[in-house]
């Protein structure tokens, strides 16, 4: 019983001595367990805020981007709308021009065929003076002859 009595002793002894030694282990894997976490977290955090830089500066970016190129085809659009207007007024101006050469040769064949109406009304009347004057011979003649 003695031996059995000094066993429990030691193993007492034993525990008593080794339950500070696993409480300080213990407290000491916590402690880095919890260091680990915050440094994690630390990590994250970080790598958080260098994808929403990067996120920021890339969306900032991407709307430069865009403004850029709406800016150059609104710039393009106004380009072609200003070609389309000018070679709008070109046609406007070539066909105005036509119009006045077309209305010139209308003038022109309008106071030629003036004219020769004029030379064909004269050249009636002339006929018809000759026709009066024939004709006032022969009544004359006529009269002359015949006594009528």
């Amino acid at each position: 019983m003695k031996k059995l009595l000094a066993i429990l002793i030691s193993l007492c002894m034993v525990s008593a001595f080794a339950v500070p030694v696993f409480a300080d282990a213990n407290s000491d894997y916590i402690a880095a367990v919890k260091a680990y976490q915050a440094q994690i977290a630390a990590k994250e955090a970080a790598y958080t805020a260098a994808v929403n830089a990067y996120s920021k500066d890339a969306k900032a970016k991407a709307d430069a981007d865009s403004a850029a190129i709406l800016k150059a085809a609104k710039a393009a659009q106004a380009k072609a709308d200003a070609d389309c207007l000018a070679v709008i007024a070109a046609g406007k101006a070539a066909q105005s021009q036509a119009d006045a050469r077309v209305a010139a040769v209308i003038a022109a064949g309008k106071a030629t065929q003036a004219k020769a109406d004029a030379r064909e009304a004269a050249y009636a009347k002339a006929v018809k003076a000759y026709q009066d004057q024939i004709a006032a011979r022969e009544a004359a003649y006529i009269k002359a002859v015949l006594g009528k």
